[in-house]
């Protein structure tokens, strides 16, 4: 009883004095727990004192505690020091970037600053005393307390450190267990990533990839387009105000010629062609080269002409206009995207597509998508940055033109080569020949240039140089101006710099004394202090011979700002000109509707005067019906209000109609189809298709290559672009319609079990009209058979052979080492495996019994095809080993 008390008493003593650490701050909630499981302090004593945790998870009792870190749901410490300060929870930083191994990192100012690397996107964030910078999600600013420096490590502030690296947190202070979620990609993520790819990469290494593609031919039958409407018209300031009758009617035709595309349309009711084109497309390097005969006018004169270039997808005008111009399918409706929000729509003509927006502006990127008749969607970038016509090292670039002017019977040249001596520097050269009327006869003007672009970087800022001059060769007098046109000659010089959002451009000309002017010079700054803020100033002078001490000045400053919200594009633009008044726009784009998308475009000139307004609505995502609605007003034509209504009904029925307030109004109601000449019948929904023949045949020398003695095979299902056909008895099938310039996986399901595919895949990848041959090389599948030979000084009798071939396995293995089949003999020692293809694989033969001990086998062989598709080995088994052979 004496010993009970005096326990009783020491115990009390000592909660008396644990009391006075809790309150002095000095007990950890550790030392707490590790008290009770000793068995010193009573349950309710402990449930007492832990009571000073929060609900929340925060501890309200300051001090150090280890808990066990788990981080994505694996255990990453056994001992994470959590520190509660003030009624503060602080993470560790350095010892949390042991804990998951993450290294990309710098510890700079004596431990007092840190520098890392996070993620896939490697976004820099920069944590010291006072600040957390961030790259990509704004910076934060550090109140005191919010940051410790203890034990070497970094310790945030648990709410700051969720912030930049948690998605969220749980702490459960019972168990001391401590949940992370990332908000960035661990290197263990990253590696499981990595390792992914590796795979796939090696997967589609050992896939074999037959691409077809269709090669020109000199004549082949290729698309015919249709194109009748009958037209009715009212005009209210002329004649009865009754309406009148008119027709128009075109044939479009598109073939394969001369080894590439034959294009042409003829007007039927004017009873003359349009332009002739023979095109070559892609026909290096992404050059098109185009010959072709065009209409000059309306006088019925034509022109020759010639073209050999890489198309960038834009004109840059003298005026320094964006246009937007395209060859996309004949047919085509084509959305302008701009911020993932279409702004413009329009109706490819004769397989050209156009844009000429005030939205297009310099240095961004536009999407084109495509609606091509046939149902088909696709897209095409276009970047309208100024390149100034950069190579790389060994690259080359062409502009060739050639055209025919028909009032004077001559030729025009237009002609420039670039080429990059190295990787920053280009050398360019061209010739020029421009036919002037002088002293009243046509005359040749010859000129040749030659352009340097340098480009580089200075502390980290790129810029460029560049240098153009441009010389004439000609020595002719002009009576009329008094002037020699060897003096035409001018030098054109370039800068560019830029430095963080800001872009700073110079260009200065000087001309000889030909010309009236004498130099310009333009210069400017461009500031985009946001995304989708643009600032600009620009000034131009120009100074002339005649007067030398005045100068014509044009002084521009602008403000643009596109913001794309969900389904909204909103851009405003402010203009202020020394010369041409203010002018500003505000415009709306919206894209959420499930069938069609509105646009709301405003426009003031003139410091305000001139007023124009214009409300579309413009359908493209139907493939039965497109539409186009619009309404226009504008202050400057007199107040004008005009309704505009197209419709395409099926690729075959349009109609189109136009009303303004006067009460004018113009109708079209016709067809429109396209007709595939050498399948009349079918219905063809695109002119820019091809034919795909597809051949299919038993590959029996595993060549890919389809041999004269390879006989074919039917009944294979081919897929491709959402069409199918079956093959026939020849092994061949005719697919049509198929878009060109797009790369197609051709789908082959072989419905015979003896025959599959392998590990091709094929693709096919139209070029022009001409009929497209894809071989498809059937595999017949391999049998893999053996016979298993025991000696006879393990099993001497048929008995005991027939027990141990059951203890018997054989597993075929990739090279990898991967099992693909096994197989165990059967009592008469005989085993097959078949659905091999002719490769390499490991054999594996292994014993499983426990009477004997036989080293188990691994040996390499080679499949191939023999006549009857089997490949036959014999396997000898011993007391001590096993061999391998063929027979």
């Amino acid at each position: 009883m004496r010993g009970s008390k005096f326990k009783f008493c020491m115990l009390f003593m000592f909660f008396i004095l644990f009391i006075q650490k809790v309150t002095a701050e000095e007990v950890s909630q550790n030392e707490l727990l590790e008290m009770y499981k000793d068995g010193f302090i009573t349950k309710e004593e402990y449930d007492i004192l832990s009571a000073d945790v929060s609900d929340n998870g925060s501890l309200n009792i300051s001090g150090d505690y280890l808990y066990e870190l788990k981080v994505n749901g694996n255990t990453r410490s056994k001992t994470y020091k959590v520190i509660s300060k003030d009624k503060k929870v602080y993470f560790p930083l350095i010892e949390f970037f042991e804990a998951i191994g993450f290294k990309n990192y710098d510890l700079k100012d004596n431990n007092e600053k840190i520098e890392m690397y996070l993620g896939d996107s490697l976004e820099k964030i920069v944590i010291d005393r006072n600040k957390v910078k961030r790259e990509q999600s704004g910076s934060i600013d550090l109140k005191e307390g919010d940051i410790l420096f203890e034990d070497k490590d970094i310790y945030l502030e648990s709410n700051i450190f969720k912030s930049i690296f948690l998605t969220n947190y749980k702490m459960n202070n019972s168990d001391y267990r401590l949940y992370f979620y990332t908000s960035f990609s661990t290197p263990e993520d990253l590696e499981i990533k990595l390792n992914s790819t590796k795979e796939q990469l090696e997967e589609k290494r050992e896939e074999n990839t037959l691409l077809y593609t269709n090669k020109g031919k000199m004549f082949e039958l290729g698309y015919l387009r249709t194109e009748f409407n009958q037209i009715f018209k009212r005009d209210k300031d002329s004649g009865d105000g009754k309406f009148k009758t008119d027709w128009e009617g075109s044939l479009e035709y598109q073939g394969a010629l001369l080894g590439g595309q034959f294009i042409t349309n003829f007007d039927v009711k004017e009873k003359k062609f349009e332009d002739v084109k023979l095109r070559y497309d892609e026909i290096w390097e992404q050059h098109t080269l185009e010959l072709g005969n065009f209409a000059a006018g309306d006088s019925g004169a034509r022109e020759w002409g010639f073209s050999f270039k890489k198309d960038k997808g834009y004109i840059l005008t003298s005026d320094k206009t964006y246009i937007i111009k395209e060859n996309v399918p004949i047919g085509s409706r084509v959305e302008l995207l701009y911020l993932g929000v279409p702004i413009d729509v329009q109706d490819s003509e004769n397989g050209v597509v156009i844009f000429n927006n005030p939205q297009i502006k310099g240095d961004r990127e536009y999407l084109l998508k495509i609606y091509e008749p046939n149902g088909r969607i696709s897209f095409k970038k276009i970047n309208t940055a100024s390149d100034y016509n950069q190579q790389n090292k060994g690259q080359i670039e062409y502009d060739l033109n050639m055209r025919e002017n028909h009032e004077s019977g001559k030729v025009t040249t237009d002609s420039n080569i670039y080429y990059g001596l190295t990787n920053n520097l280009t050398v360019g050269l061209g010739y020029q020949r421009e036919i002037e009327e002088i002293n009243d006869k046509y005359q040749y003007i010859d000129a040749g240039k030659i352009e340097l672009v340098y480009t580089n970087f200075i502390f980290r800022n790129p810029y460029v140089l560049a240098v153009e001059d441009r010389r004439v060769f000609n020595d002719i007098y002009d009576e009329s101006s008094k002037k020699n046109v060897k003096d035409k000659n001018n030098r054109i010089y370039k800068g560019q710099l830029d430095v963080g959002k800001l872009r700073f451009k110079g260009e200065y000309e000087t001309k000889d004394k030909y010309y009236d002017e004498k130099n310009r010079i333009n210069y400017g700054v461009e500031y985009r202090p946001i995304s989708g803020l643009e600032l600009k100033y620009e000034r131009e002078e120009n100074e002339f011979y005649d007067d030398l001490t005045s100068k014509d000045i044009k002084e521009i400053m602008s403000a643009s700002y596109s913001k794309s919200y969900k389904n909204f594009l909103f851009a405003g633009e402010y203009e202020k000109s020394l010369k041409d008044g203010d002018a500003y726009s505000a415009n709306i784009y919206y894209s959420g509707f499930r069938t069609f998308t509105t646009k709301w475009e405003n426009r003031w000139e003139n410091d305000g005067e001139d007023f124009e307004t214009v409300f579309s609505i413009f359908n493209t995502s139907n493939r039965l019906i497109d539409y186009t609605v619009e309404f226009r007003y504008s202050e400057k034509d007199k107040d004008m209000l005009t309704f505009r209504f197209n419709l395409k009904y099926d690729n075959w029925f349009n109609f189109e109609s136009f009303v303004d307030k006067k009460g004018n109004q113009e109708y079209k109601i016709g067809l429109d189809r396209i007709t595939d000449l050498k399948n009349p019948k079918l219905k063809l929904d695109s002119m820019d298709s091809c034919r795909v023949k597809v051949i299919t045949f038993i590959d029996l020398n595993d060549n890919n290559i389809c041999d004269p003695e390879e006989p074919r095979i039917d009944d294979v299902k081919v897929s491709v672009g959402g069409k199918s056909v079956m093959t026939n008895e020849r092994g061949e099938g005719m697919l049509y319609g198929i878009p060109n310039h797009v790369t197609y996986d051709l789908k082959p399901v072989i419905r015979k079990p003896s025959f599959l595919l392998g590990r091709n895949k094929i693709k096919v990848r139209g070029r022009n009209t001409s009929t497209l041959i894809a071989y498809i090389p059937v595999k017949p599948m391999l049998t893999l058979t053996g016979f298993i030979n025991i000696d006879n000084t393990i099993a001497n009798t048929q008995a005991k052979k027939i027990l141990m071939y059951g203890d018997i396995l054989i597993k075929v293995k990739d090279l990898k080492g991967q099992v693909i089949d096994m197989a165990v003999p059967d009592e008469t020692g005989i085993f097959e495996i078949s659905g091999l293809l002719p490769r390499k694989y490991k054999i594996e033969v292994s014993y499983t019994g426990v009477s004997h001990q036989v080293k188990t086998l691994e040996q390499v062989v080679e499949l191939n095809y023999t006549d009857d598709s089997v490949n036959n080995y014999g396997i000898d088994i011993s007391s001590s080993k096993i061999s391998f052979r063929k027979r």
